[in-house]
């Protein structure tokens, strides 16, 4: 009987990790970085001239500004995405091919303690400091991206930040 039982719960176990829920291995990555961090990302495989555009919780659009946003915006819209609290995206333009073929938005749960932040003030006010030469981008080439993981002031949490790193003394 125990034997049974034992081949049962293994045979169960398996089963549950073969539906378990597979994860993006950028969101596997972002979990690993710890905070005062600032990173390459690995590669992810997308060619280069690729942008990325993290959005975060309750975002359902670029803002306007940004040269992706009309056609990411309108990509968005055809497919009534609506960000939440519990979720955070990064949509991925890639330089070929155009239109919505050229566009992929990934949606990720928002890990304990973690958050992806997209504006300056959320940064300013939430992060105790920035390493000099990050700068935060809407919208960032695969080739120079580069993600900053800060604590969050009077928080046990993290806050992740898309962006570019300049080294001192050189132009970005």
């Amino acid at each position: 009987m125990t034997r049974l039982f034992h081949a049962f719960c293994i045979i169960t176990l398996a089963a549950l990790c073969a539906c378990a829920e597979q994860r993006h291995p950028l969101e596997t990555y972002l979990d690993q970085l710890r905070p005062d961090t600032v990173t390459a990302l690995p590669d992810l495989g997308w060619p280069a001239g690729t942008l990325l555009c993290p959005m975060s919780a309750y975002q359902s659009e670029l803002g306007a500004t940004e040269s992706p946003a009309e056609s990411v915006n309108a990509f968005l819209a055809r497919k009534k995405f609506l960000g939440d609290e519990g979720h955070w995206s990064l949509i991925v333009v890639k330089p070929a091919p155009a239109g919505d073929a050229g566009i992929e938005h990934l949606i990720f749960k928002h890990v304990k303690n973690a958050y992806v932040i997209n504006d300056p003030a959320t940064l300013a006010r939430d992060a105790a400091a920035v390493p000099a030469g990050f700068a935060m981008q809407t919208c960032v080439a695969v080739e120079q991206a580069r993600v900053l993981v800060v604590p969050q002031q009077k928080s046990n949490r993290k806050l992740i930040v898309f962006g570019t790193q300049s080294m001192p003394g050189t132009a970005q």
